[in-house]
């Protein structure tokens, strides 16, 4: 049989070794899954549970929902939870907690609910010390962080948005509003018990923030598929979540209450998640990680700001893996070489962001011109940088940020 022109032979050097140890909880889902609440919290061995949501589903009709699916397991709602995770709202929610008699924890909401959850987990977990758990990540070296000491709550997550997937990892972040930075935490007591997906909880989430969250995942299933650490598994996943957030996302921003756009959405966030975790993404995250630090927008929207540019540098690495996402946006190679397709596929994104209702440029969220060599320096520090394809110095990543400024 004759080789195929466009490969060559493949060295046992060329193989990526496979780490794939990070796996969601149980995942349930289901239209009215949030019914069945105050079985799963006796199933996590819990009797008592405090709810933990932000003003937008308290105001909505998901609280009710969820009070009637724990009943008499209900103890407390903290209808606090704020973009980024203030810590300085963990610690609040860590007191009601403690004052509650509650023995569970249920998130409602994106991301930042889920990790106000996760924070008062850390909390309990280390006596409420929150920087000695941080991970530390030196330009060039590897994720550093110590383990929790114990794990004191079961945690049940009810994500309502269309991309967070911090419900199915072990992953954790809150925002300190006085040095403008971020704490990030990775420990395995922190994956949820139990990961609630109802479509009908995510309907009453707005067109700006379903488009917002959908990108997340969006970018967290491409940065898996360019990741330095990706592997088979990984690129399945992150490839099925980016063919269902194609279809799935643009029609939940225009129709709310598609139900199937909506499932399509929850299915690729949580695939997007179990990809990241296990691939790792790189540098559109560490970027997004010090812009949220800074300025505080959602974080879907610097990541649909950062993604096209950050896929034109990275996406050459992959080679013919550069068709197979073309092929997932819908996309046709049409017998090009690797690098046309990968440069259409970043196309093609640009083009989808560009049909959503968010902000386009980093200006637009508040950033200045003369925060980016700044904002670059400290993208080398994060340690989601590990994971690249390829090495990046910092004046590649400072026109990464000029290219999207």
């Amino acid at each position: 049989m004759t080789p195929h022109p466009e490969r060559r032979q493949i060295e046992a050097t060329d193989l990526i070794p496979v780490d794939f140890g990070d796996w969601p909880g149980r995942i349930i889902f289901g239209v009215g899954a949030v019914g069945r609440l105050a079985e799963i919290v006796g199933r996590v061995g819990g009797s008592r549970a405090m709810v933990i949501c932000g003003s937008t589903v308290a105001r909505s009709d998901m609280l009710p929902k969820v009070k009637a699916g724990l009943g008499d397991k209900l103890a407390v709602v903290f209808a606090q939870a704020a973009s980024h995770t203030p810590i300085e709202m963990v610690k609040r929610g860590l007191d009601i907690y403690r004052d509650s008699g509650a023995d569970v924890l249920v998130t409602v909401g994106g991301g930042s609910a889920i990790d106000t959850g996760k924070a008062i987990a850390v909390m309990l977990a280390t006596g409420g010390d929150l920087t000695r758990y941080a991970i530390r990540y030196a330009p060039g070296g590897e994720m550093e962080r110590h383990p929790l000491p114990a794990r004191t709550v079961p945690h049940i997550a009810v994500p309502t948005t269309a991309g967070s997937a911090s419900d199915v990892m072990p992953t954790a972040a809150c925002r300190d509003p006085e040095s403008r930075r971020k704490l990030l935490f990775w420990d395995d007591a922190l994956t949820p018990a139990v990961t609630v997906l109802d479509p009908e909880m995510a309907v009453h989430t707005p067109p700006v923030l379903t488009a917002a969250t959908g990108m997340t995942a969006m970018a967290r299933a491409v940065e898996s598929l360019y990741s330095g650490r990706r592997h088979p598994i990984s690129t399945g996943l992150a490839l099925h979540a980016v063919r269902l957030l194609r279809d799935g996302l643009p029609r939940s921003v225009e129709a709310p209450r598609d139900l199937e756009a909506r499932s399509a959405c929850q299915m690729a966030a949580t695939m997007s998640g179990m990809a990241a975790i296990n691939a790792m993404v790189s540098v559109v995250h560490a970027i997004g990680h010090i812009v949220g630090g800074r300025h505080a927008p959602q974080h879907g929207i610097s990541h649909a700001i950062l993604l096209a540019p950050a896929m034109r540098q990275l996406l050459p690495v992959i080679g013919v893996e550069q068709t197979l996402l073309l092929e997932a946006l819908g996309g046709t190679s049409r017998g090009r070489t690797p690098d046309q397709d990968g440069a259409e596929a970043a196309d093609l994104i640009a083009s989808f962001v560009g049909g959503l209702p968010l902000p386009r440029r980093l200006r637009d969220v508040g950033v200045a011109e003369t925060e980016l060599s700044e904002i670059a320096h400290q993208t080398m520090s994060d340690y989601m940088m590990a994971a690249l394809p390829r090495p990046m110095c910092e004046a590649e990543v400072l026109a990464l940020l000029s290219s999207a400024w």
